[in-house]
């Protein structure tokens, strides 16, 4: 498996922060002519709501595309939680 993540971030105010990725993944298969490539972009932003808590959302794509039949697909994800730091 080889991996590859391109992140970025940036503070809009002080209490906004957005943030985006990009990556992409390669699987070869040991014993069988077969490899996968997976390709994913994601976009997100956290509100601070103090210097140590922060609601986050996040948006992801992935899309995996195989020699293997049946194996492509494209999935799409939304994320909500809260951020903790110290």
């Amino acid at each position: 498996l080889y991996s590859g993540r391109l992140p970025g971030e940036r503070q809009i105010r002080a209490n906004l922060t957005a943030n985006a990725a990009l990556g992409l993944d390669w699987r070869d298969y040991i014993g069988i002519d077969g490899h996968d490539r997976v390709l994913s972009a994601e976009a997100g932003l956290t509100w601070w709501l103090n210097r140590y808590a922060g609601l986050t959302t996040r948006v992801r794509t992935e899309k995996l595309t195989s020699n293997l039949p049946g194996r492509d697909y494209t999935a799409n994800s939304i994320f909500l939680g809260v951020k903790v730091q110290r």
